[in-house]
């Protein structure tokens, strides 16, 4: 099972194809003198920003709000695709005729595990994100234990892996990977476009934010656009769970 589907399903923050700087290097990115980061922070010796104007920080909440909306989406999209994708996985193996030939109580008691994924998965498909959450978690802790094997040729001949191969689990990983992609493009681009707008007054108020963005100008031969737009959802829920 893919890295990035076990750690979604584990429900810790989505993950970055890098950690998360050291406090070292945050300092030693924010103490940068490149162009980048000179374009994005007032130089020194020049006057403080001049305080937020009450439009300014209509702005800055009206945007906060459409940016968590849009994670929202992503999350949903995400989520949607998972349980649509896996409950057809599901339904495909309990149809195999060599899975219904499983004698084995072992067999048996993981037989039943899918029935009970695909019964929950058909009634929540527009569910809230945490019931969505749960019960993925069943149907990944299930592959968890077969699936990962494939990295493991001398337990191939596993018969739940085997028809986890058939019936497409390698695609579902595949697409997953292409749609968080796209979303983590789009949060980039969204974040983007907020500081934009910004003044050097708005900036410093997020300037949690800010620094996603250098590290990114500073990083980008590491960090791709994807993993970039994720840096800043992760940054960006902190600063809503500190609020």
């Amino acid at each position: 099972m893919s890295k990035i589907i076990w750690l979604f399903v584990c429900v810790i923050s989505l993950h970055f194809a890098i950690s998360l700087p050291t406090a070292e290097t945050q300092s030693a990115l924010k103490d940068s003198s490149s162009t980048e980061h000179n374009a994005l922070a007032p130089a020194k010796g020049k006057d403080a920003p001049k305080p937020l104007t009450l439009e300014e920080q209509n702005l800055i909440t009206r945007e906060r709000k459409r940016l968590s909306a849009m994670i929202i989406e992503g999350d949903k999209k995400h989520q949607q695709f998972l349980l649509k994708a896996s409950n057809k996985i599901a339904k495909n193996i309990l149809a195999d005729p060599a899975i219904s030939r499983i004698g084995t109580t072992e067999g048996k008691q993981e037989r039943a595990v899918l029935e009970a994924y695909v019964q929950d998965s058909d009634d929540i498909l527009n569910a809230t994100a945490d019931k969505c959450i749960k019960v993925l978690k069943d149907f990944f802790t299930f592959t968890n234990r077969h699936y990962s094997i494939k990295y493991n040729p001398m337990y191939a001949d596993d018969i739940w892996y085997k028809a986890l191969k058939t019936h497409g689990m390698d695609q579902l990983e595949s697409e997953e990977a292409k749609i968080l992609n796209e979303i983590g493009c789009q949060y980039a681009d969204e974040f983007e476009k907020y500081l934009k707008s910004l003044s050097p007054a708005g900036l410093e108020k997020e300037k949690d934010l800010v620094y996603v963005q250098e590290t990114f100008l500073e990083n980008k031969d590491v960090l791709d656009k994807a993993n970039y737009g994720y840096r800043y959802v992760s940054f960006f829920k902190e600063q809503q769970a500190e609020d």
